[in-house]
């Protein structure tokens, strides 16, 4: 899932447009009685000019606001990873009840259980909008390997969730995903 800027953040209308600064045209004010854009005036203030318009709630935001909502809407993340030599490792974050379950299908120990905390997570996201984790493609394969390693991450949202996998393929930030995983974890992924 590539964040979708152009959903609005407070009600989830499709029904938005571009915001459009700068002296209007005659051609930009019928668009705008059309709906097709929303005028933001002459001026763009160099604090917050918001970038987005709602038709349906009149609220407007930027690029940052549609960020920061899209991280907001993760309620959890399953990951698995490994090959058949190796085994799979597991690993489950609820967000809402601060816990996290591990497991190794070859280990048996058993389902690991550990809290964790309101600041750990929210460092967790941080690290995932640096990484530009919601940007991932949601396929990573690699045709030319017949045996190797895989991995899924499932995003658990209130809505429908979304799914990511690889094949011997990874996205350019998957160590630094890794590390994120490992320090929330205090397990090592590999």
């Amino acid at each position: 899932m590539a964040i979708n800027y152009k959903i609005c953040p407070y009600c989830n209308s499709k029904d938005v447009v571009k915001i459009v600064y700068g002296y209007p045209s005659g051609d930009m004010i019928m668009q705008e009685a059309a709906g097709k854009v929303k005028l933001g005036g002459c001026l763009i203030d160099i604090e917050y000019s918001p970038e987005y318009h709602c038709n349906n709630c009149e609220n407007q935001w930027d690029k940052e606001e549609a960020i920061e909502h899209a991280y907001g809407e993760i309620k959890g993340l399953n990951f698995s990873h490994g090959g058949y030599f190796q085994g799979f490792q597991e690993l489950k974050i609820d967000f809402k009840l601060k816990r996290i379950e591990y497991n190794h299908s070859l280990e048996d120990r058993g389902t690991l259980i550990k809290d964790t905390s309101k600041a750990d997570l929210f460092e967790f996201i941080e690290t995932l909008k640096n990484i530009d984790f919601l940007n991932w493609r949601s396929k990573y394969v690699d045709p030319d390997v017949l045996d190797g390693s895989g991995w899924d991450i499932e995003i658990v949202r209130d809505g429908r969730n979304l799914k990511k996998h690889g094949l011997n393929s990874y996205p350019d930030s998957w160590e630094d995903f890794l590390i994120a995983l490992e320090r929330l974890s205090g397990m090592e992924i590999r």
